[in-house]
């Protein structure tokens, strides 16, 4: 079959270069990743929605630094196994230290979630939190996730409905530092029946997606400030000369005045919990 082209390029190669993209910016990213506060608390309650057993066998795709797996870790115990795929080497590197330190061995390695390198039927759960909008054909990458499952077996996805970079998201757009047209995957999904129909498709049953809401407290903005910057609007920062960071963080200050209280800064976000069956 003939690969579509676009301007002297296939969609094949335009893929490629997305993940490669993705794949650098991430590496970078890993040292200073936040695997606790938000990722942390949506890690477990991603556990919880897709009910994980003591003995079984669980798959963690777009592992990051682990917080989807250790959790996974936890719950399948001595007698089972989570193992964690991620394309960006650095997060793995970093994921498999912590993963040492744990006692766990080094079970996270370098795969592509549209290729996964396991037997069909091999996982009792498959896991992907906040990782499948990076991917440029997430219909492939379900499908492997299906494929790789057990008959009866699960998969659990998480992505964001509002996430806690909402704010920061927002002023930029609202300065016109940046264009907003490549501020977010193009497959980013934010509403619960999109989600839905996307597993759907994929061939998977029984479809639920709750809408979890999270509040986190911030001591400042300064503490609001290097949280953000390690997610997909640090990108946008890190592309901004010293003027522009300095405006945009007094925007971003009056406007995080709305969620001020004595303790400090709460900023509400929600993520979207999906769980399906094979």
């Amino acid at each position: 079959m003939l690969a579509m082209q676009r301007g002297g390029r296939t969609l094949s190669d335009d893929a490629e270069i997305l993940k490669a993209r993705a794949t650098a910016r991430f590496n970078t990213m890993a040292a200073e990743f936040d695997e606790q506060g938000a990722f942390a608390h949506f890690g477990r309650r991603l556990i919880e929605v897709v009910s994980i057993e003591s003995g079984q066998r669980v798959l963690d795709v777009a592992t990051g630094r682990g917080a989807v797996l250790f959790p996974a870790a936890e719950r399948a115990g001595a007698t089972g196994e989570a193992i964690g795929v991620d394309l960006a080497e650095n997060m793995v590197h970093a994921a498999n230290e912590e993963a040492e330190r744990r006692g766990l061995g080094t079970p996270v390695r370098v795969m592509d979630a549209e290729r996964l390198d396991f037997p069909d039927a091999t996982f009792d759960r498959v896991l992907c939190g906040f990782g499948l909008m990076f991917f440029p054909h997430q219909g492939q990458a379900l499908g492997e996730f299906r494929r790789v499952l057990k008959p009866e077996g699960r998969v659990g996805v998480s992505t964001w409905r509002a996430s806690q970079a909402e704010d920061l998201q927002a002023v930029l757009d609202e300065l016109g530092l940046l264009e907003t047209n490549g501020s977010r995957p193009p497959g980013w999904i934010s509403e619960p029946d999109v989600l839905a129909r996307a597993l759907a498709t994929a061939g998977f049953n029984d479809v639920r997606v709750v809408a979890d809401p999270l509040t986190v407290r911030y001591d400042d903005i300064a503490h609001y400030w290097q949280s953000v910057r390690v997610t997909g609007a640090g990108r946008r920062v890190a592309a901004l000369d010293t003027a522009q960071i300095e405006r945009a963080r007094d925007v971003l200050a009056e406007r995080l005045q709305t969620y001020q209280q004595p303790d400090g800064v709460h900023v509400e976000m929600t993520a979207l919990l999906a769980v399906a069956t094979r």
